[in-house]
């Protein structure tokens, strides 16, 4: 059954080529069969293909993503689209425990945020942004289990401490990160569960994905 998004952009294709996926799949530079998907709702287009409907078709980037309708409908005020960014929320777990495996990082969803506030609160500029969701404890009390986190992925270098999401053999784990000489110092929040060093030099093993520079969670 087709999701809430596939029906947007069922919406979309509807309005571009009258329901010819076909055609808008030709138009828009994309295989048939992806655009048969994405309307029956079993895949999820890139963030690049909607900035290129965006940029081709003034197609609203924001009702597409989120049912929000500007007053000028489905094709989008141009001004108003620039201050918007879309995150896109990938579809893997960073464990806040011993560790979770990656199966897959398909888009799941995508949030939307104002570029001031992104500027203003956060010091990012909106590109290289990501979210992934928190499982386990052991980031108590900073992290719940089920929380989103904002990841910065263009912050790869441990220039203080902070919290960063690493690359583990065991997967993706969100951990309190500190430079100590030659070494990354791995700590939890919470005390029960242990920490461990990584050289420097086994960075390419074990590499810091991103820093994580928000919280969002249901209260």
């Amino acid at each position: 059954m087709a999701n809430a998004f596939a029906r947007r952009f069922q919406l979309i294709v509807d309005r571009l080529t009258q329901g010819n996926k076909k055609q808008f799949a030709e138009m828009t530079g994309k295989s048939a069969s992806h655009i048969y998907k994405i309307c029956r709702g079993t895949s999820r287009p890139s963030m690049a293909y909607l900035e290129s409907l965006y940029d081709e078709f003034r197609v609203d980037l924001n009702w597409l993503l989120t049912g929000n309708q500007n007053d000028s409908g489905q094709i989008s005020n141009a001004s108003d689209s620039k201050e918007i960014v879309f995150t896109p929320m990938f579809d893997v777990q960073a464990s806040a425990g011993m560790g979770s495996v990656v199966q897959g990082e398909d888009v799941s969803d995508y949030f939307a945020f104002n570029k001031a506030f992104l500027s203003r609160q956060l010091g990012v500029s909106g590109e290289n942004l990501a979210f992934v969701r928190i499982s386990g404890d052991s980031m108590l009390p900073t992290f719940r289990d089920g929380d989103q986190v904002l990841v910065d992925m263009s912050r790869k270098s441990v220039q203080s401490e902070a919290v960063y999401l690493i690359q583990t053999d065991d997967g993706l784990m969100a951990k309190r990160v500190k430079q100590i000489q030659h070494e990354l110092e791995i700590t939890s929040d919470n005390p029960e569960y242990p920490g461990w060093n990584i050289d420097l030099k086994k960075l390419e093993e074990n590499p810091v994905v991103g820093k994580i520079i928000w919280c969002a969670r249901a209260v």
